[in-house]
C-alpha cells in the first residue's frame, strides 16, 4: 500500500500541473456560452474608454453545435465479438448485455454529454462503474465532471495502467453522506472536519484557486480549507487509484482467455491447470483504491472490479505537445475576439462623425461641444454665422466600416476552415459552387473534424471492454435478458447462466456468460455522406451504364454497402426479384434453424477434436519427460550407492580429503534427485 504522505504528494502534484490547462478549459467554455464573457476584461474596459459599444456575436457557439448535432445523429453500436465458434451465441447475448446496461444508465446520453465536454474544454469522463442502490441495475456507467478529474500530469491523458502512475476525483460531498459511507470512521471524520473547518490558512486550499474550482461558489470565499466547507457541511474527499506491480500466476487457453489462479482454491487451479494450454507467472499491474482527506484515510483496498484498468474513460478533443487536451475553442478563440472587436469597431464607425473646425468659429469650449453634438446626431441642427460654413467641415467616419468588415469576414473563414464548421456542412447553400464542388467542401470539414470523431470510438472501445469486464464478473447469478433478433427482429427472452441437469445427471451451466473471450468493436450508424454511400453511389451510376445481366449482382452489392436498418430482411426479399436466389428462400424456418444447429455442432465437433489432440501432444509430452525423469532418477540413485561404497572405503583407509569431497558430491547429487521427484507442472 501507498503510504498517505505520497498520496498527498500525488495530489499536489497533478493540481499544480493543471492549474494553467484548467484555466484554459474554463476560457473555451466561456467563449462558448457567450455574453459578455467573450470579452476579455481588459479589451472590455478599452473598448468603453474609446467609446466604442463592444457587441458580442458567439462565433464559437455554431461551430461547436455542428459537431454537437453531428454526433447527436451518428450513433455508434458497442458490439461484442467471440473469439472461437462455440461462443459465438453467447457473444450476441453480450452484446444485448451492453445495450442493456446502456439503455438502464441512459448510456448515449451520457456519452453525448461526455463528448460536449471533449470538444469544448478538450476533456471528458465517463465513469463503468456499479450501483449502490440495489433497486437499480448493478452494472452502470456515470458521467464524471471534468473539473473534478486530476491525473499523472506526466503521463499521456489516455491514463493506461502501464503509463500513469495515478487518477484521482475529488468532488464535493455532503458530511453525513460521507458519514454513511465510511460508519466506522464516522468519528474521526467528524474530528478531521472540525480540525479544518477552523483552520483559516492551510496551504492545500492554494490549489484551488482557479476558474473552474470555484464555479460552485461563485468566486465566494468560504470558511475552512480546501478540504472542507464550513457553511454548508460538506468535505472533498480523495479517491485516489494507482497500479502496482505484483507477481501472480495465470492460465491462459486456445480462445485467449487468461484466468488467474492466485486466489483461487486448489481444487479449481487443479481443474483449470489441467485444461489450460499453458500456465506463466509473470508482473502484472494490480489496481488499488485510496479514499482519503488530508491525512485521514478512509478506505484504501485492491479494486473491486474483474478488470484492473482505471474506471475511468478519457473523452479527448485534440492534444499538444505537452499531451495537455484541449477542444474546439481554443484554436479560434483568437478569431472570435477579433470578430467582436472589428463588428464593434466597424458599427461605432457608422454611427459617428468627426467635426473639423477652424479656431474662432465658436467663442468658447461650450460652443464648440454643441457643434460636435449636434453633428453626430441623426438629426443634428447646426447654425452658424455668416460666412463662417466653410470653416467647419463634417467627415463620415462610415467610409473606414468596410475595412473592419472585410476584416472580420476573414476572421469567420478561418473560424470556418478551423474547425471544421464551413457554410456547407451547416446546410447553408452557396451559390457559386457546382454540386461536386459542395460535396468537396462537405468532405473537406468532415476531415478536419474526424480525429475528434477518431478519439471518440477509442473512448467507447474502452467502455466496452470494462463493461464486458464487469458482465463477466459480476453477472455470475442467472438473469433474465431480453433479446431482440438482428434478421428478423422478433424479441425472445433468454436466462442467463441457467443451470441444467444432463443426461448422466450432471449439471451444465447455459449461456454462461462469465466464460469466454471477446473482443469489443464499435460499430457506427453515420445518417450524413460517408466514404461507404459514396461508393454505393458509384456502383449505382455502373448500373445505368452496365448490361442488363450484371445489374442484378451490382444492384445486391449496392444494398450491402447501404446504412438502410434491416438490410439483411429487405435483400432477402428482393433478391429473387433481381433474378437471384436467396440462399434460404426455399428454408421454412424450423429448417433454418436446424441447419444453423448442424453447422454449429460440426464446427465445435471439430474444435473439440483440435483440443483433444493438442492435449493427446500435452499429455504424451509430459510423459515421455516423466519417462526420462524414472531413468535419470535410476542413474542417479546408482550414483549415490556408489559414493556411499566409496566413502566407506575411504574411511576404513583413513583419507578424510576424499571422505570430504564424496560427501559434498553427495549432497549436490541428493539436491538433484530431490528437484526431479517433485511434480513437473506446465509453468513456462
Amino acid at each position: 500500500m501507498i503510504e498517505i504522505a505520497t498520496l498527498n504528494t500525488w495530489v499536489q502534484e497533478a493540481q499544480w500541473a493543471a492549474r494553467d490547462w484548467r484555466a484554459q478549459a474554463w476560457r473555451c467554455s466561456e467563449m462558448y456560452d457567450g455574453g459578455k464573457a467573450q470579452w476579455t476584461q481588459e479589451d472590455y474596459d478599452a473598448a468603453i474608454d474609446a467609446g466604442i459599444d463592444p457587441v458580442t456575436i458567439n462565433r464559437t457557439f455554431p461551430a461547436v453545435n455542428l459537431l454537437l448535432g453531428y454526433e447527436a445523429i451518428n450513433k455508434y453500436d458497442i458490439t461484442a465479438k467471440a473469439r472461437t465458434i462455440k461462443d459465438s451465441e453467447v457473444s450476441q447475448i453480450m452484446t444485448e448485455s451492453i445495450k442493456f446496461i446502456m439503455d438502464q444508465c441512459s448510456g448515449t446520453y451520457l456519452i453525448s454529454q461526455a463528448f460536449k465536454d471533449q470538444i469544448i474544454p478538450g476533456f471528458g469522463c465517463l465513469s463503468p462503474t456499479l450501483n449502490r442502490d440495489p433497486r437499480k441495475e448493478k452494472i452502470t456507467l456515470k458521467y464524471r465532471d471534468w473539473k473534478e478529474m486530476w491525473g499523472d500530469p506526466f503521463s499521456p491523458p489516455w491514463w493506461s495502467p502501464d503509463s500513469t502512475k495515478y487518477v484521482f476525483q475529488q468532488r464535493w460531498v455532503d458530511l453525513s453522506s460521507v458519514k454513511a459511507m465510511f460508519k466506522e470512521k464516522s468519528q474521526a471524520l467528524q474530528a478531521k472536519f472540525d480540525e479544518l473547518s477552523g483552520a483559516q490558512s492551510d496551504t492545500y486550499s492554494s490549489f484551488f484557486d482557479d476558474e473552474a474550482s470555484y464555479i460552485e461558489e461563485n468566486r465566494r470565499q468560504m470558511a475552512g480549507s480546501g478540504w472542507v466547507e464550513a457553511e454548508r457541511k460538506r468535505v472533498r474527499p480523495v479517491e485516489m487509484w494507482y497500479p502496482m506491480d505484483e507477481t501472480r500466476t495465470f492460465a491462459s487457453f486456445l480462445d485467449g482467455t487468461v484466468i488467474e489462479l492466485d486466489e483461487l482454491d486448489l481444487n479449481e487451479q487443479f481443474q483449470i491447470v489441467q485444461q489450460a494450454q499453458q500456465v506463466v507467472m509473470a508482473t502484472v499491474k494490480k489496481m488499488y483504491v485510496c479514499t482519503f482527506i488530508d491525512d485521514l484515510i478512509l478506505m484504501q483496498q485492491r479494486s473491486p472490479f474483474p478488470h484492473d484498468e482505471y474506471p475511468f474513460i478519457p473523452f479527448l478533443g485534440y492534444i499538444d505537445r505537452f499531451n495537455t487536451p484541449y477542444g474546439v475553442p481554443k484554436q479560434i478563440m483568437g478569431q472570435d475576439e477579433e470578430v467582436n472587436k472589428r463588428r464593434s469597431m466597424a458599427l461605432a464607425f457608422l454611427k459617428s462623425r468627426r467635426v473639423t473646425v477652424e479656431e474662432g468659429v465658436a467663442k468658447d469650449k461650450d460652443g464648440l461641444q454643441r457643434v460636435y453634438e449636434e453633428a453626430n446626431k441623426l438629426d443634428g441642427f447646426v447654425v452658424v454665422k455668416k460666412g463662417m460654413i466653410d470653416k467647419i467641415k463634417i467627415h463620415e467616419q462610415a467610409e473606414l466600416a468596410p475595412s473592419q468588415t472585410a476584416i472580420l469576414q476573414q476572421d469567420e473563414r478561418e473560424i470556418q476552415e478551423m474547425s471544421g464548421a464551413n457554410s456547407e456542412s451547416s446546410g447553408f447553400k452557396t451559390p457559386a459552387l457546382s454540386g461536386i464542388a459542395l460535396e468537396k467542401k462537405i468532405t473537406q470539414g468532415a476531415t478536419t473534424t474526424a480525429t475528434l470523431f477518431d478519439n471518440k470510438r477509442r473512448s467507447l472501445h474502452m467502455i466496452g471492454e470494462q463493461v464486458v469486464a464487469n458482465v463477466q464478473g459480476f453477472w455470475s447469478a442467472p438473469k433474465v435478458l431480453r433479446i431482440t433478433d438482428r434478421l428478423s427482429g422478433a424479441e425472445r427472452f433468454v436466462q442467463l447462466n441457467q443451470k441444467v441437469i444432463g443426461e448422466n445427471k450432471q449439471i451444465t451451466i447455459r449461456n454462461d456468460i462469465t466464460q469466454g473471450k471477446y473482443d469489443t468493436v464499435i460499430s457506427d450508424q453515420p445518417q450524413s455522406d460517408t466514404v461507404r454511400e459514396q461508393n454505393m453511389n458509384l456502383i449505382i451510376e455502373w448500373v445505368k451504364k452496365s448490361p442488363p445481366e450484371i445489374i442484378p449482382q451490382l444492384m445486391s452489392m449496392a444494398f450491402e454497402m447501404s446504412n438502410i436498418p434491416n438490410k439483411d430482411m429487405l435483400l432477402a426479399k428482393i433478391k429473387p426479384l433481381l433474378g437471384e436466389k436467396y440462399e434460404d428462400e426455399d428454408l421454412t424456418p424450423e429448417e433454418i434453424k436446424d441447419r444453423n444447429q448442424k453447422q454449429m455442432e460440426a464446427a465445435q465437433k471439430k474444435q473439440q477434436e483440435a483440443e483433444q489432440l493438442q492435449k493427446a501432444g500435452i499429455h504424451l509430452e509430459l510423459n515421455q519427460k516423466q519417462l526420462e525423469n524414472i531413468e535419470l532418477k535410476a542413474k542417479i540413485q546408482k550414483i549415490l550407492i556408489d559414493a556411499k561404497i566409496d566413502m566407506e572405503e575411504a574411511k576404513l583407509k583413513g583419507d578424510q580429503f576424499r571422505v570430504d569431497a564424496i560427501a559434498k558430491g553427495f549432497e549436490m547429487t541428493q539436491k538433484a534427485l530431490e528437484h526431479i521427484s517433485k511434480p513437473q507442472g506446465a509453468i513456462q
